[in-house]
């Protein structure tokens, strides 16, 4: 349950800062942002995803992956609910530009969530080789 405990705290906290810096922005700006178009489908893929994948590192028990998997599904849960916060916008509201690219604080959590995933992937693999090859057994 620790690993799970994990993902949520780090999930609950990127989408509530994700959230509070684009309702800041929005505000700022009177609703002028740049927003990236998502359908509902889109929406109700992404949440059913993070479900599954939430329960499938609750299993694991690694709070390293955990970690990373949290930031991952905190930036989708981020944008996935601004679509229902902001449905005046033409979709995911992207405050932050750089270079010519527009984002937001969920879009950076889930970017550095998947780049962290690997290595702890690998280091957890490598750890504990013994518990490859084991079948998935639900704990009661």
């Amino acid at each position: 349950m620790r690993a799970l405990a994990v993902l949520v705290g780090a999930a609950v906290v990127v989408a509530a800062v994700d959230l509070t810096h684009k309702a800041v922005a929005i505000s700022e700006r009177g609703g002028a942002v740049l927003a990236h178009e998502r359908s509902a489908v889109y929406a109700v893929g992404v949440a059913a995803i993070c479900v599954a994948w939430a329960a499938a590192v609750a299993f694991l028990r690694a709070p390293g992956i955990a970690l990373a998997a949290g930031l991952l599904v905190g930036g989708a849960a981020g944008n996935v609910v601004s679509l229902a916060l902001w449905p005046s916008l033409a979709g995911v509201p992207n405050p932050l530009v750089s270079h010519g690219v527009a984002f937001n604080l969920a879009d950076v959590s889930a970017t550095l969530g998947l780049v962290l995933l690997v290595p702890a992937v690998v280091f957890f693999g490598v750890r504990h080789r013994d518990r490859l090859s084991e079948p998935l057994r639900l704990r009661g």
